[in-house]
């Protein structure tokens, strides 16, 4: 009986070694995730040559160019959050060399068919966005504050980027259009603002050359639906449209527009052809593969059956096998500095080598077994 209950868990350890490798080896999980940033900064992304093809930031985006700015994230990742970021003389969300730069909103998160009515506002070293249920900008739905270390200034470029720069990859998606973009260089704004557009006047996808595409299928103007509409994907470049403001921001200022999110799909955090997350794929199929031949062999140490050792030798080797077809996530652990999944990684392999050890005694205890009798 016992020996029945060893074999089901070895053969349980194998069928577990299988679905976890095919499951992590068809999982996607590039670093980037599909987002879109709206906001205003001292620099348009064409001037920027360190994250143009062949630069030397181009695989992160034109968020690593040296700017002033303020800029709203959509994430499609982590919960699908939103966040505030700001920058001085550093990268896109980076803060300034003393203080970082971003900040999450805590009851916003990225729907499909949902609509913010949106508003940012600068006033000195203080930012904050106020996200509305309402086009009157009346009912509040959340909103973030951010006291800003030092003060972005020369602020004249309204840009929407992605900035994804990353391999082609499954990052998710996300779909929509923005809509009635407003700002006043005031807190007054029952003056006429600085710009204002509706969109209602383009009749291209640069409405009149008034935009800058680069890459004009992902961000561009829908002169019929009157809006501006963005498909960001992980897609290989930096795609972004800007436009530039007749002149720089003063030092307090108000930004209003409306988005709206048309299509969402998640960042796949790792899922494989089996569609679950990581962390139960290492539960469900990642422990048992490494815990079932151990105990296989410990409740059968005094029970000679060479079979048995050959099957948990065998199971040791695929789990070896499959960690070592893993090094290049070693080096990104390495690269990162991540502690806990070196010590996992590690650990998995020193218990795969001690369950081929194990499997590899028992067949030679048998072995040992039969020349003994044959001697005699």
């Amino acid at each position: 009986m016992i020996l029945k209950i060893a074999i089901v868990l070895v053969a349980l350890s194998l069928v577990s070694s299988i679905l976890y490798g095919t499951d992590k080896i068809t999982s996607e999980n590039p670093s980037d995730s599909a987002l879109i940033r709206i906001g205003l900064s001292s620099i348009d992304s064409s001037s920027c040559e360190i994250c143009s093809d062949g630069g030397s930031y181009y695989n992160s985006g034109c968020k690593r160019c040296i700017q002033d700015g303020i800029v709203l994230t959509s994430h499609s990742i982590n919960g699908n959050f939103y966040n505030l970021a700001w920058s001085n003389d550093n990268g896109m969300y980076y803060g300034d060399k003393n203080c970082s730069g971003d900040k999450k909103l805590n009851n916003s998160v990225v729907n499909k068919n949902e609509t913010y009515y949106i508003e940012i506002i600068k006033n000195d070293l203080t930012v904050t966005s106020n996200f509305y249920n309402d086009e009157n900008f009346v009912e509040l739905h959340d909103s973030v504050s951010i006291n800003m270390c030092s003060n972005p200034t020369n602020l004249q470029y309204l840009r929407i980027s992605n900035e994804d720069g990353k391999s082609i990859g499954n990052g998710g998606k996300i779909y929509g259009h923005i809509d009635d973009i407003k700002i006043w260089n005031d807190f007054n704004k029952n003056i006429d603002p600085l710009f204002y557009t509706s969109f209602n006047d383009c009749v291209n996808n640069t409405c009149n050359d008034l935009w800058i595409l680069q890459n004009p299928e992902r961000i561009f103007i829908d002169p019929q639906k009157h809006s501006l509409k963005f498909f960001s994907e992980v897609t290989g470049t930096n795609d972004y449209a800007h436009l530039k403001l007749d002149e720089n921001l003063p030092n307090s200022w108000i930004m209003r527009f409306i988005l709206h999110i048309d299509e969402l799909e998640e960042h796949p955090r790792g899922k494989g052809i089996l569609n679950i997350e990581p962390t139960f794929r290492q539960l469900f199929f990642g422990i048992p593969a490494l815990v079932f031949p151990l105990i296989a062999y410990t409740i059968t140490r005094k029970v000679e059956q060479r079979s048995l050792g050959i099957f948990i030798a065998i199971s040791g080797i695929i789990i070896f096998g499959g960690l070592i077809l893993n090094l290049n996530t070693l080096n990104e652990h390495i690269i990162n500095n991540d502690i806990i999944r070196l010590s996992q990684f590690f650990g998995a392999i020193s218990v795969s080598i001690l369950i081929i050890i194990l499997g590899i005694f028992k067949i030679g205890v048998k072995s040992k077994k039969i020349r003994y009798e044959i001697d005699d």
